[in-house]
């Protein structure tokens, strides 16, 4: 139940987000870096990190769809945020910000014993910023491409 409303809220502010809503953008980056600490109780069980990397790593890795799809659409969240009209710029800003929020992401589930830390779960983070910049190029092409009426 409350994993249900907790989707939900992330959602939704995650599509608040994406039409530019600077306030449910930066609710979400604060729930979201809430979010493991709160999910053990803020009770801490520390765990190195695993910081071993190999194309095979990277490979399995990146059958993380989740992390990917996710991280894509923080990517298209950051992205929206960006008033800037400089296409490399957006880009580069939320290139950055799902990079730091995947480091994040993998420190929080070594430092909260959540989960595992893996440098090489910063791989399918970096495809999901690949695929966001993909789409919002597509986006952008079939936008711009629209008769002005």
């Amino acid at each position: 139940m409350i994993l249900a409303l907790v989707t939900v809220v992330f959602v939704v502010l995650g599509l608040l987000s994406l039409r530019g809503t600077r306030w449910a953008y930066w609710t979400f980056v604060v729930l979201g870096i809430l979010f493991f600490p709160a999910s053990v109780g803020f009770h801490f069980h520390p765990r190195p990190c695993d910081c071993a990397i190999n194309l095979q790593l990277i490979l399995f890795a990146l059958t993380k769809y989740g992390h990917i799809w996710r991280f894509t659409f923080f990517f298209l969240m950051t992205a929206a945020q960006v008033r800037d009209k400089r296409v490399s710029r957006q880009f580069l800003i939320a290139w950055g910000a799902v990079m730091v929020m995947g480091i994040y992401v993998e420190l929080a589930e070594g430092i909260t014993g959540s989960g595992g830390c893996r440098l090489r779960d910063l791989a399918p983070d970096l495809a999901g910023a690949i695929l966001g910049a993909v789409i919002l190029m597509i986006w952008r092409f079939f936008r711009n491409r629209r008769p002005a009426t």
